[in-house]
């Protein structure tokens, strides 16, 4: 199933955004864009002219070479930055990789500077996963993602029980994590509350219907 910003903004445009949006702070010339968005020349020189033409994109030349970045200055940056992190910039390519240990993982959500949209260029991506999968089996699974994103992915791994005890004892970083800003990859709130409840996994309510 196609991401909301790709059926929104077809496949060529939302890769296109997603390269430079979640990375504003840097400049891509268009062959280094042709390498991570896989998108063809033909195509990426059209979508990179009409989004400059829509102030989605800044257009800088340097000698021969042509470098694009995200347009910080565009009204609509925060709400481009915010669609395309929730969707195929970053959760679906996350979602993606926990898949295989969804049956094992109650919820998983980016949170911190990522899920804020405060992220700077060296900032990690903050995973929390809740289930009984291993730490090694999530750090396994999220490893891939890497090289995609071009940022360090740093998960955190808790049983529910955990979590729970750690939430009752008003602990400061759960605590944060329940009322902070996330990106679900798994789950959502009503999953988070439902932890106290000792709830079965997403997969596993599925299979049970």
């Amino acid at each position: 199933m196609q991401s909301l910003a790709t059926q929104l903004l077809g496949a060529s445009r939302a890769a296109i955004l997603a390269a430079l949006y979640l990375r504003p702070e840097e400049s891509m010339h268009v062959r280094e864009l042709a390498r991570v968005t896989g998108v063809s020349p033909g195509t990426l020189h059209r979508e990179l002219r009409a989004l400059a033409d829509l102030g989605l994109l800044t257009r800088r030349e340097v000698g021969r070479q042509v470098f694009y970045a995200a347009n910080r200055s565009s009204p609509v940056f925060e709400e481009v930055s915010g669609l395309l992190r929730k969707t195929a910039g970053l959760a679906d390519v996350l979602r993606a990789s926990l898949a295989p240990l969804a049956d094992r993982l109650r919820a998983a959500f980016v949170y911190g500077s990522m899920a804020a949209g405060t992220a700077g260029p060296r900032s990690d991506i903050d995973v929390m996963a809740i289930g009984s999968a291993d730490f090694a089996d999530v750090v396994k699974a999220l490893h891939p993602a890497q090289a995609s994103l071009a940022r360090e992915i740093n998960p955190t791994v808790m049983t529910p029980a955990e979590f729970n005890a750690r939430r009752r004892a008003r602990d400061g970083f759960v605590q944060s994590l329940v009322k902070g800003p996330k990106i679900w990859l798994i789950g959502d709130d009503d999953d988070l509350a439902e932890s106290r409840k000792n709830r079965p996994t997403q997969a596993a309510r599925r299979n049970a219907r």
